[in-house]
């Protein structure tokens, strides 16, 4: 059975999903159960930002993630990027 649709959302509510999302993330071990969910929920906000706004609101809420915890950006950075490497469109 195919999964429902989800409704469109405004982008910056996807956004701050998506900065929630990496927050949790920060804190949760590498390979983990929750790790896992987590990264499934930053692919699917991915998803849902791109259709809303396109690929160019994914760059930027990247470049906000980075830019909102500095000693965290390469760890953000590589969770974002596999997270959206299935994206259509999407490159680093």
């Amino acid at each position: 059975m195919p999964a429902p649709a989800r409704k469109p959302q405004d982008p910056a509510a996807i956004r701050a999903g998506l900065l929630a999302l990496l927050v949790a993330l920060d804190g949760t071990p590498a390979g983990s159960p929750a790790a896992a969910a987590y990264v499934s929920a930053l692919r699917r906000r991915g998803e849902d930002l791109a259709a809303a706004a396109g690929i160019e609101a994914l760059h930027e809420a990247r470049t906000a993630a980075l830019a909102a915890a500095p000693d965290r950006a390469e760890a953000r950075a590589t969770a974002i990027d596999a997270a959206w490497s299935t994206v259509p469109g999407w490159t680093a």
